[in-house]
C-alpha cells in the first residue's frame, strides 16, 4: 500500500519523499534562491506556526502553491501520515465521502482510486488549491468554502484528516496533552459541532490529528462520546492514530466548567500532584523500593505520577499494568518508555513506530527496535540495531540474528540464489568483518566466486585459510586463476595451474576436497605423470558429487587412455562422466566411433543412444556422411534414413550424392510415403543433371525388381513419352492399367488410365475390350448392392467425361514435357480453353523466359503447375508472383499420371479459373 500511494503521489503530485517540518525553510531556500521571493512564505510559515486563525492558514497555503514544487513540500510534511491514512481509511468509507481541508486533492484522489464505487467531495477554503485540485483530480466533486460556514448537504463519511488542528497550532503547546487540556486548548466542544453538521445522522466521522502538537486520543474519544457520539473506537497507536464515530441523531450541549477552567489555567504543585509526594517517589525510584513506590502511587493517578508507577511496574516486569499506567501519563517520556513496554508485551507493530523515531539516541532504544525487527524478520536491520546499541546484552540477539541471517543464506544457496548469499555476506561484514561466521565465510566464498566478484573471493579465502580452513586455501587457488568453479579450467598449459600448486597441496593436506583433487590431477596429467593423476583423478570421482564427479571421471578416462587401459574402461569411465556432465552430441558421435573401431559394438550403440538422446542435429551439420555409416551399421538402414531425410528436408537444393544414398537406403521400404519422395528427388535430380538414361536404368531395375508397383510403371510411361516413344509409353499404361484393373481391383485408377491410353492410341480398337469389361464390373457391383460409377458408351465420351465447358478463359500452365502439351493443348483449346504452356523442354531458364512468364500470368484466368521431376525449375517464381496478383493457382503434386492426371487437376480446379474470369482480371 505505501509503495502505491507514493508512485501516485510521486506521478501526480511530484512527491519524492518525507519533509521534516524543522527543515521547512531549507527546503524553501532550495527551490527559491533569491531572499526576497521566499520571504513572504517564510512569514506566512511563521504566522502560521503562531496559530493565526483561518487567515494564516489561508495566506500559508496561498504563498506555498507559488514556489516551484511548493505543492510536493506541504505533502512531504504530512507524508508518513498519508501513509497511515492510506492503509486505514479506504476498507471504512461508505456512501457519500467528504474531505474537509482536502488542499489538493491528493488524499481524496487515492482514496478515490481505492474505492472507485463510492462518491468522493473535497472541500478547500483556500481558492488557489481548490483551482489546482479541479484541474489535477477531476473524478473529485470540489467545493469552495470553510468547514464552518459552507452550506453544504450532509455526507455519509466525514473525514477530518490532519485539519482540525489547523489554525490553532501553537509551538508552545506539548506533544501530548490531557483531555481537558486539549478541550481547552482546540475549543473541542465549540467548533467540532460545526464540523459535524456535515455529517448525515449515524453517519461515520474519521478523525485524525496529523503532524501537529497537543494529541490526545483519549481526549478525542471522551469529547466525542460527551457530545454523544456512538460506536467511538480508535485505530492505531502513539502518534499515528484515528478516532471513528457514529454521529448521533441531536448532539448534546457541552460546557466546560469554570472550576475545570480555572484547575487548567492554575500552576500544578511542583512536589505534590494528587495527594502524591512526587519528590519522595522519585527518590524512591532511584533507590529502587519499586515496590514501595507502587503503595504510595494510586493505580489512578495520571500525569507525572502514572508515569512514576509506570517506571516502578516496568522494574518489576508487570508490563501489562505498566502500560496501562503509563498511557495515562500524557507525556513524551511516558510514550518512550510505553514503546518499551509494547516490546516485552510483544506489541511489536504498535511500538515500531515509536522506536524507530528514537533509535538515534541510540542504546536500549536500538536494542528494543532490533528486537522489533527480529521478531518481523528483518533479520538484517535487526543485526544493525544491535551492533550499534554498543550494549553488553545485545550480544545475545546479535548471535541470534546471525544465526537466522545464516539459515536464510543456506536455504538460497540450496535455491541457487547466489546473489542473495552474496548480498547478505556482505551486509555483515560491512558492520562488521568479525561477525562473519565460518559458514557464512564458506557461502560468501562461493557466492562471489560464482559471481565472478574474485576480489570480494579472495578476501573471504584469507579469513578462512586464516582459520586453517581447507576451503579458504581452494578459494585462494581459484582466485589465483580467475575461475568460478573447477569446472570452468579450459586450460592445456600446466603453468597456470603449478602456480596454485601450493593452495591445493595446502588444502587436500587438510581435507579431502573433491575439486581440490580434481585440479591437481588435472596439473598431475599436464605434467604428464599419468600415475600419480590417476591416483588422485579416483579419489575426485570417489568423493565428489554432480559435475565435478563428472569431469574428474572425464579427465580419468583420459588419464586411462594415455596409460593404453582397456578400451573398454576408457568408455566406461566416459559413460560415467556423460551421466554426471553431459557430452554435447558431437564428443558421444566420436566415441561411439572408437567404440565400433575397437570393437566394442554394444559399447557404440549404447553412445549412439545417448548421442541420438542429446540431438543428432549438430553431428548431422559436421559429419553427416559419417553418421549415416555409423547408424546403417548399428541401427539399419531406417534410423540412417531418416536422419538423412530429415536433412533433405531442410536442404534447398541436395546433392545427388546424398539423394542416391537416400535412394539405396530406402528400397528396403520402398512403399513407404517417405522412400517414393526420395525416389521423386532422386529421379528428379538426374534429369536436372542430364542423366536421362541414369535415370531410365533405374526405372528399369525398379521394374525388374517389383514389375507391378504401379508408381514405377507411371514413371517409366511418362518416360517414354517425353522422349516421344509412344509405343514403348502405351505399353508401360497398358501393364499399368491391368495391374489397376486385375490385381489392385481400383475402377477409378483404371478408369483414368484408359482414358489416358486413348489419348495415345485413340484407333486401338481393343481398348474397347477394356472399356466393356469396366462396365460389366460395374454392373456387377450394381447388382451386388454396391455404388459403381458409371461409364459412358463411347471412347469419345470417355475422353470428355466431367469435363466442363470453356468460354474463352485464359489458363497458364508451367511444367511437364513437350509431348504432354502438344497432345493436351489442342484438346483444351477444342472445349473453350485459351492455353498458353510453358513445359520443361521448351520454356528454358533464365530471366528472359522468366519475364514471358509473368507477363502472360497478368492477364490469366488461373495456374497450373505440374510438380513432378520433369516439371518447371521456375515454378516457384511463378507461384509467388500469382498470389500477389490474386491468380488462383493449383499444384499438382508428384505424378501427374499422363494426360488424364493433368485433365483430373483441371476438372477440380475449373470452379477457381470460372470465378476469377467472372470478377474480371485486374
Amino acid at each position: 500500500m505505501p509503495d502505491e500511494l507514493k508512485a501516485y503521489l510521486k506521478e501526480r503530485f511530484g512527491v519524492s519523499g518525507p519533509v521534516s517540518p524543522g527543515r521547512f525553510e531549507a527546503e524553501v531556500a532550495k527551490r527559491v534562491g533569491s531572499p526576497a521571493k521566499r520571504e513572504p512564505l517564510l512569514k506566512a510559515w511563521r504566522a502560521y506556526l503562531l496559530g493565526g486563525g483561518r487567515e494564516a492558514v489561508r495566506s500559508f497555503y496561498r504563498e506555498v502553491l507559488r514556489i516551484p514544487k511548493g505543492e510536493a513540500l506541504a505533502y512531504g510534511m504530512h507524508l508518513p501520515f498519508l501513509e497511515f491514512y492510506a492503509k486505514e481509511v479506504p476498507p471504512r468509507l461508505e456512501g457519500q465521502v467528504l474531505e474537509v481541508g482536502a488542499f489538493t486533492g491528493a488524499l481524496v484522489g487515492y482514496l478515490k482510486s481505492r474505492r472507485p464505487e463510492l462518491a468522493f467531495h473535497a472541500l478547500d477554503g483556500v481558492e488557489e488549491a481548490v483551482a489546482v485540485g479541479r484541474g489535477r483530480v477531476p473524478e473529485v466533486a470540489w467545493h469552495l468554502g470553510w468547514a464552518e460556514e459552507v452550506d453544504l448537504p450532509p455526507f455519509d463519511t466525514l473525514l477530518l484528516l490532519s485539519v482540525f488542528p489547523e489554525g490553532l497550532v501553537d509551538q508552545g503547546l506539548e506533544s501530548r496533552l490531557g483531555p481537558e487540556a486539549f478541550f481547552r486548548a482546540f475549543a473541542f466542544f465549540e467548533r467540532l459541532p460545526q464540523f459535524a453538521r456535515l455529517l448525515k445522522p449515524g453517519g461515520l466521522l474519521v478523525y485524525g490529528h496529523g503532524p501537529f502538537l497537543g494529541k490526545s486520543p483519549e481526549g478525542v474519544e471522551e469529547g466525542l462520546r460527551r457530545l454523544g457520539f456512538h460506536g467511538v473506537e480508535r485505530v492505531g497507536e502513539g502518534e499515528y492514530f484515528l478516532v471513528l464515530a457514529r454521529k448521533p441523531e441531536a448532539l448534546r450541549a457541552v460546557f466546560l466548567e469554570e472550576e475545570a477552567l480555572a484547575d487548567l489555567l492554575a500552576e500544578p504543585a511542583p512536589l505534590v500532584a494528587q495527594g502524591v509526594d512526587l519528590e519522595e517517589v522519585r527518590a524512591l525510584l532511584e533507590r529502587g523500593a519499586y515496590k514501595e513506590v507502587l503503595s504510595r502511587v494510586p493505580e489512578e493517578a495520571e500525569g507525572e505520577a502514572a508515569y512514576l508507577r509506570g517506571r516502578a511496574l516496568y522494574a518489576l516486569s508487570r508490563f501489562a499494568e505498566a502500560e496501562e499506567a503509563l498511557r495515562r501519563a500524557f507525556s513524551e517520556e511516558a510514550e518512550d518508555l510505553r514503546a518499551m513496554v509494547l516490546v516485552e508485551l510483544g506489541e511489536y507493530e504498535r511500538a515500531r513506530r515509536r522506536l524507530e523515531g528514537l533509535a538515534a539516541r541510540g542504546g536500549r532504544y536500538r536494542l528494543a527496535l532490533g528486537r522489533v525487527y527480529l521478531a518481523e524478520g528483518r533479520y538484517a536491520d535487526a543485526l544493525r540495531q544491535f551492533v550499534e546499541s554498543g550494549l553488553p546484552e545485545a550480544e545475545a540477539y546479535v548471535r541470534e540474528a546471525l544465526e537466522r541471517i545464516q539459515e536464510r543464506m543456506r536455504r538460497f544457496a540450496r535455491e541457487g540464489e547466489w546473489a542473495e548469499v552474496s548480498r547478505r555476506a556482505e551486509f555483515v561484514e560491512d558492520l562488521s568483518p568479525g561477525l562473519l561466521t565460518r559458514e557464512m565465510l564458506r557461502l560468501g566464498l562461493k557466492a562471489a566466486l560464482l559471481q565472478g566478484l574474485f576480489a570480494r573471493a579472495e578476501r573471504y579465502a584469507r579469513r578462512l585459510a586464516d582459520l586453517d580452513e581447507a576451503e579458504g586455501f581452494l578459494g585462494l587457488a581459484l582466485t589465483h586463476l580467475r575461475l568460478r568453479s573447477p569446472l570452468d579450467y579450459r586450460g592445456t598449459a600446466k603453468e597456470d595451474l603449478k602456480g596454485v600448486e601450493p593452495y591445493l597441496t595446502e588444502a587436500l593436506a587438510r581435507e579431502e576436497i573433491p575439486e581440490a583433487l580434481l585440479l591437481l590431477g588435472v596439473l598431475r596429467q599436464r605434467e604428464g605423470r599419468f600415475h600419480e593423476a590417476l591416483r588422485l583423478l579416483e579419489r575426485a570421482s570417489r568423493h565428489g558429487a554432480g559435475e565435478v564427479a563428472g569431469l574428474a571421471f572425464h579427465h580419468l578416462a583420459e588419464t586411462k587412455r594415455a596409460l593404453r587401459r582397456p578400451l573398454k574402461e576408457v568408455l566406461g569411465d566416459h559413460k560415467r562422466a556423460h551421466a554426471l556432465r553431459a557430452y554435447p552430441a558431437p564428443y558421444l558421435f566420436r566415441l561411439a566411433q572408437e567404440a565400433l573401431r575397437g570393437g566394442e559394438e554394444v559399447l557404440a550403440r549404447e553412445l549412439l543412444s545417448r548421442a541420438r538422446d542429446a540431438g543428432l542435429t549438430e553431428v548431422a551439420e559436421e559429419d553427416l556422411t559419417g553418421l549415416l555409416s555409423l547408424l546403417e551399421r548399428l541401427e539399419g538402414p531406417w534410423a540412417a534414413f531418416g536422419v538423412l531425410y530429415q536433412a533433405l528436408a531442410h536442404t534447398p537444393s541436395p546433392p545427388l550424392e546424398l539423394l542416391s544414398l537416400a535412394y539405396r537406403l530406402s528400397r528396403s521400404f520402398r512403399e513407404s510415403p517417405e522412400a517414393e519422395a526420395v525416389r521423386g528427388q532422386y529421379l528428379a535430380a538426374l534429369y536436372g543433371a542430364g542423366r536421362v538414361e541414369e535415370a531410365e536404368r533405374t526405372l528399369l531395375a525398379e521394374h525388374q525388381e517389383h514389375p507391378q508397383a504401379l508408381e514405377v510403371l507411371f514413371d517409366l510411361a511418362e518416360h517414354h513419352e517425353a522422349k516421344g516413344e509412344w509405343r514403348k509409353a502405351a505399353e508401360f499404361w497398358q501393364k499399368a492399367l491391368e495391374v489397376a484393373l486385375y490385381r489392385e481391383k481400383d475402377l477409378e485408377l483404371s478408369r483414368e488410365i484408359l482414358r489416358n491410353l486413348l489419348f495415345l492410341r485413340p484407333h486401338d480398337e481393343s481398348l474397347a475390350l477394356y472399356l466393356e469389361e469396366l462396365k460389366g464390373i460395374g454392373r456387377g457391383l450394381r447388382a451386388l448392392g454396391e455404388e459403381a460409377p458409371a461409364l459412358p458408351e463411347g471412347k469419345e465420351e470417355l475422353l470428355e467425361e466431367a469435363l466442363p465447358r470453356f468460354h474463352g478463359e485464359h489458363l497458364l500452365v508451367v511444367g511437364g514435357h513437350t509431348q504432354l502439351r502438344s497432345r493436351l493443348t489442342p484438346f483444351l483449346e477444342a472445349r473453350g480453353l485459351k492455353v498458353d504452356w510453358y513445359d520443361a523442354d521448351t520454356a528454358g531458364v533464365g530471366k528472359e523466359a522468366l519475364r514471358r512468364i509473368l507477363g502472360r500470368l497478368e492477364k490469366a484466368h488461373g495456374l497450373m503447375i505440374l510438380s513432378s521431376y520433369v516439371g518447371h525449375d521456375l515454378s516457384e517464381p511463378v507461384r509467388l508472383e500469382a498470389e500477389r496478383l490474386g491468380v488462383p493457382v493449383h499444384v499438382i503434386p508428384g505424378r501427374a499420371r499422363g494426360s488424364t492426371g493433368f485433365l483430373r487437376a483441371l476438372k477440380a480446379f475449373a470452379p477457381e479459373i470460372f470465378k476469377k474470369a467472372l470478377k474480371g482480371v485486374q
